[in-house]
C-alpha cells in the first residue's frame, strides 16, 4: 500500500479566478447596480441633513431634483459604461489601462457641469460632484479588475 501527498499550490491570481470567469458584462452591470445604490443612499443622506437639491443650467431657475434621482443617472448612464467596456474587451490593444484613463476623463469632464450649475446653494454644487465622484470610486475599479491589461485578440 502506498500513501502519496499532494499539496496545491495557491497564487496571487487564483484569487481572481472567480471574477475572471465572469463575462465583462455581468462583471460592469453589478457595479453600475452597486454605484446606484451607494450614489443612492449618499443622496439620502444629504437629502437628511438639509443640502437643496434645486438645480438649473446657468441662466435658468433652479428646479427640484427627483428624490433618487441621482441614483437613476447612475444607472443610466452607467448602461453605457456597460457597452463601452465590452467594446474595450473586445477591441481594445489594453482593454485595462483604456477603461481607467477613458472614465477617470468622463468622470472629471462630468463634474464641470455640476460646478457651474444655477443651484440654491454651492454645497449642492459640491454634493453633485462628490456624487460623481462616489460613483466612480465604485465602478471604474471594479470593471478595470475584470479587464485584460492586453487583449491577446490585439496582441
Amino acid at each position: 500500500m502506498s500513501t502519496s501527498t499532494f499539496t496545491q499550490t495557491t497564487t496571487a491570481t487564483d484569487h481572481g479566478q472567480f471574477a475572471a470567469r465572469m463575462p465583462v458584462w455581468l462583471v460592469s452591470i453589478t457595479a453600475v447596480v452597486v454605484g446606484a445604490l451607494v450614489t443612492g443612499v449618499y443622496e439620502f443622506v444629504t437629502r437628511a441633513i438639509g443640502v437643496p437639491f434645486n438645480v438649473a443650467f446657468p441662466g435658468a431657475e433652479p428646479a427640484a431634483i427627483p428624490a433618487t434621482g441621482l441614483a437613476w443617472a447612475v444607472a443610466e448612464l452607467g448602461l453605457i459604461g456597460v457597452i463601452v467596456a465590452v467594446c474595450l474587451a473586445r477591441f481594445a490593444k489594453r482593454p485595462r489601462s483604456t477603461w481607467k484613463r477613458t472614465t477617470w476623463t468622463l468622470t472629471a469632464i462630468s463634474c464641470i457641469p455640476s460646478l457651474i450649475a444655477n443651484t440654491d446653494s454651492f454645497a449642492t454644487n459640491i454634493m453633485l460632484v462628490v456624487s460623481h465622484l462616489i460613483a466612480a470610486a465604485v465602478i471604474i475599479p471594479v470593471v478595470a479588475a475584470r479587464l485584460a491589461e492586453r487583449n491577446p485578440r490585439r496582441a
